[in-house]
């Protein structure tokens, strides 16, 4: 565990307790580096928000101006097969989870993240929607599309806006989609239980030290509790 509290912009307490690993006992650090999951949604929505403050797209605007593959996709109906939709999903439910989408659940044999980004939206084009847009809220791959949309919008990759525009202003050294051979030892291991039930690695603690293919705006950052604080 690491515990940062901050008030007013100055760190107050910052401490950490336990270890990095079961396996290899190393105590956890003040510069452990996590795997911050869903963590790095926000990131991804100051991403997109900075965009919109460009003026670079609008709430209203429908999702197929800028991902035209979007633009004829069918929603499930109830009762089997399938009908077009209502009305466009517009960016503002794919930015708060309702634009049509399911949950990640529904994806699996998909492999969403089993290319890059444009491969993730050539797939979903393929698939109907859930819901119909605006009808339901479920938390599925809306973020990654998200994701897709800041490079669109950029021109950018994602690793490279967010690093420009979000880590390098802030400072934070030790955040981005993979980490770099000298800092591979910093990475907090991933934990499970045993048969027993007491808490054990999950096996080798794989980190990756190079730009991954899937650059994932949902959960694909790696950083430190300081970097996080700064964010």
């Amino acid at each position: 565990v690491t515990t940062l509290l901050a008030r007013h912009g100055k760190v107050v307490h910052f401490d950490t307790y336990g270890k990095a690993s079961t396996a290899s006992g190393d105590a956890l650090r003040p510069d452990s580096i996590f795997r911050i999951a869903s963590m790095t949604k926000p990131i991804a929505g100051v991403a997109m928000m900075q965009l919109w403050e460009q003026g670079k797209w609008k709430l209203e605007d429908p999702v197929s101006k800028y991902i035209p593959e979007f633009a004829n996709l069918q929603v499930k109906k109830a009762g089997g097969g399938t009908e077009p939709q209502a009305k466009p999903m517009t960016m503002a439910q794919l930015m708060s989870h309702s634009a049509g989408f399911g949950v990640s659940a529904v994806y699996e044999k998909d492999n969403l993240q089993g290319g890059n980004l444009q491969d993730m939206i050539d797939k979903l084009a393929k698939l109907p929607l859930e819901t119909q847009p605006g009808s339901a809220w479920d938390y599925g791959p809306s973020v990654n599309i998200q994701g897709y949309l800041v490079e669109k919008l950029s021109g950018q990759t994602l690793d490279v806006y967010l690093q420009q525009h979000i880590f390098a202003p802030l400072g934070m050294e030790d955040t981005g989609f993979w980490v770099p051979e000298t800092k591979k030892s910093r990475v907090v291991a991933i934990h499970t239980y045993d048969a027993q039930g007491h808490i054990t690695t999950s096996g080798e603690n794989r980190v990756g030290t190079s730009k991954p293919a899937f650059l994932s705006g949902s959960g694909g950052l790696l950083s430190t509790a300081e970097d996080y604080w700064r964010f």
